[in-house]
């Protein structure tokens, strides 16, 4: 059967929601650019909120707790409408979509896990009425090729001002294919003291994330015509790949620890309140007026590349120069990074008085760096850089019509002198058929230094010296959102001069020029009693696809009915499908693991098609899910995420969610 006319029939029946549609019938649409409500009500039986990295603010948050799509967010390709990975969960990635992904971090290799990777500015920090946990735990696939990932949350009040928890995060997947591997163990330790002159939030998060590497399968016709097998008993564990010899010798290693503290001292007054305590007396209500700002954030990470068959290796990059070819043992690339942040900032607050109509903060911040890398000597490589930056923001986070937020960060001293980082966002709200429509406008200037590990970088196979210039890029888009009919639709353009990309060779260049991207998003949910029908889709070009290549549209869609037995037991029942035009898709490079350009290889016009149910039992969630289930039906079978890199085949995957509030 034609894979193009099963998918235009499965659209047409289906097509999927960006907005997730929480238990109250509301929609949390995903949006990296909007004005944060900042009014958190840590009076509810369990508060949840973000910080801002720099200065500490606190603005809502939703907890991951609702159900539509559950089963979908637990899987790699849940984390955005189109994800490229290697095909197993735990391993690199980055997303499709350009305006989705981040500028490129000091530690690059932190990067390719960011959608596993828990930093303050994500994380969410809790009040609660009282002790509660989470536990979860995921499931997929025979005892060779078992995934599992468990999680726990455990976190507790002691009184109402103060908040401590544990969060770990622990995965492993054997993967389907040879030196497929990967295995996490990621835990947070966090808190936060909530007083009216007080605010205290600590994040400590050690980290340790390692990876099998096999360089993609050698045969791609193993995958989309699999009756071509001499062996008709072949698994994917059969099938040779680029970096195996039948074992788990190639790999990547990531540890690193964190410390951030952020502490607020408010200035402010108590202001008489209508309302009366148990004895009578009229409530004082404490007024912040001004507040003094401290962030502390320190970070270790060690990057190591590995192997216990340095001729396979070898093999592999013969067409590099091997920079110590002398060294006894196997490759043992590492290189190691620290970094200190102490940022100092001052804020007038919104509200406190009929005049004070926004949220005023000025802050400076030092950063230093520090990276040491392998050398020709005995003596390692370092590198130290030093900034210091100073900025403010500008925000009204609260009203009914007008709100806005912009801010501004500019390099006066050391490495990141010059560098000019200004963004702002205005948002307005109209009533629309009885309901209230957000109308959304943001614009965002950058001009910033290239990074040290773009311009140096030394390892065994890998070894570059640079003098990149600075990456300018300029942004403005909009976003419209109408809760009554589901809708949001949202336009963005960015230009972007002196782009650093890594070429099919692994190196790092700079493209001289301007390039343009532009991307049109539309999220749409339909429902008719029963039947649900939510929907995503983008639309994005890029006016040099040889240097970012973008596939012209990406969907996702979901089809399900929700019903509920006894009234008391929530089913979701349907299926739904992940899709993306064919392009010139990035490969990726095992030494580095980073992604880059190629020309010769076009993955795409596959979609991945999933069935699942989907329940809620009162504090309790639970699915199963049959995933690629299209491989079953569509022919030729090419799910492949990246070059060689295909995804898991079909199988049963199951999961559990509970809830203990005490």
């Amino acid at each position: 059967m034609n894979k193009h006319l099963v998918f235009v029939f499965f659209l047409l029946l289906t097509c999927p929601a960006f907005g997730q549609e929480l238990e109250d019938g509301t929609i949390a649409n995903d949006s990296t650019r909007t004005v944060p409500e900042m009014s958190v009500d840590t009076t509810k039986r369990i508060s949840y909120w973000h910080i801002t990295r720099r200065t500490g603010e606190m603005f809502k948050a939703l907890p991951d707790t609702f159900l539509t799509d559950y089963f979908n967010r637990t899987n790699v390709e849940g984390q955005s409408i189109a994800m490229a990975y290697l095909g197993n969960l735990g391993l690199p990635g980055e997303s499709r979509i350009f305006f989705e992904r981040d500028d490129r971090s000091p530690f690059m290799f932190e990067d390719p896990y960011s959608a596993y990777m828990r930093t303050p500015e994500r994380f969410n920090f809790l009040n609660t009425k009282m002790p509660h946990t989470n536990l979860s735990y995921q499931r997929a696939g025979g005892r060779i090729w078992r995934e599992e990932r468990f999680q726990a949350l455990l976190t507790s009040n002691f009184g109402k001002k103060l908040n401590v928890g544990f969060d770990v995060d622990y995965l492993y997947a054997r993967g389907f294919y040879q030196s497929q591997s990967a295995k996490h163990l990621d835990w947070v330790f966090f808190g936060n003291y909530l007083s009216d002159r007080h605010q205290v939030h600590l994040f400590i998060n050690p980290k340790d994330y390692t990876n099998a590497e096999n360089g993609g399968i050698l045969n791609d016709t193993l995958i989309t015509h699999p009756g071509y097998a001499n062996d008709q008993n072949m698994t994917t564990r059969d099938i040779q790949t680029a970096l195996s010899n039948g074992e788990n010798t190639t790999w990547n290693q990531l540890k690193g620890n964190q410390l951030f503290l952020n502490y607020h001292y408010n200035l402010g007054f108590k202001r008489k309140t209508t309302r009366m305590d148990e004895e009578g007396d009229t409530i004082k209500q404490f007024i912040p007026v001004s507040s003094i700002i401290y962030t502390f954030d320190y970070k270790t990470s060690k990057k190591k590349f590995y192997t216990a068959d340095s001729t396979q290796v070898a093999d592999y990059y013969a067409n590099k120069i091997d920079r110590f070819p002398n060294r006894e043992g196997g490759v043992n690339d590492s290189i190691d990074y620290w970094s200190l942040s102490n940022t100092l900032a001052l804020s007038l607050r919104e509200g406190f008085s009929h005049w004070a109509k926004f949220d005023l903060t000025a802050f400076i911040t030092q950063d230093i760096r520090t990276f040491t890398m392998m050398d020709l000597t005995d003596v390692n490589y370092t590198a130290n850089q030093s900034s210091t930056v100073v900025g403010g923001e500008l925000a009204k986070r609260t009203g009914k019509i007008l709100r806005y937020h912009g801010q501004g960060s500019l390099g006066i001293l050391g490495d990141n002198l010059g560098d000019l980082n200004l963004s702002g966002t205005i948002e307005t709200r109209i009533p629309v058929w009885g309901d209230t429509a957000s109308i959304q406008a943001d614009a965002s200037i950058k001009n910033l230094s290239p990074t040290l590990l773009e311009n140096h970088y030394r390892s065994r196979y890998f070894w570059w010296d640079n003098d990149f210039s600075n990456i300018k890029k300029v942004y403005i888009g909009g976003k419209i959102d109408i809760p009554h009919t589901k809708t949001t639709f949202s336009l963005g353009v960015e230009n972007v001069s002196n782009y650093i990309y890594f070429q099919n060779d692994g190196l790092p260049a700079q493209d001289g020029g301007s390039i343009q991207i532009l991307a049109a998003r539309l999220d749409q949910n339909f429902q008719l009693q029963a039947l649900h029908w939510n929907n995503q889709v983008v639309y994005q070009t890029s006016s040099n696809e040889a240097i970012i290549p973008l596939p012209a549209l990406a969907a996702y869609t979901s089809l399900y009915l929700q019903f509920k037995i006894a009234k008391v037991l929530t089913i979701q029942m349907g299926a739904n499908a992940h899709y993306w035009t064919k392009y010139y898709a990035p490969s990726y490079e095992p030494a580095t693991q980073q992604f880059k350009i190629q020309d010769k290889i076009k993955v795409g016009n596959y979609p991945l098609i999933s069935g699942f149910l989907n329940c809620h039992l009162k504090q309790t969630r639970f699915f199963l899910e049959y995933y690629n289930a299209s491989a079953m039906f569509i022919s030729p079978t090419e799910y492949f995420s990246l070059p060689h890199y295909p995804v898991n085949p079909a199988l049963l995957k199951l999961g559990l969610s509970v809830d203990f509030i005490n």
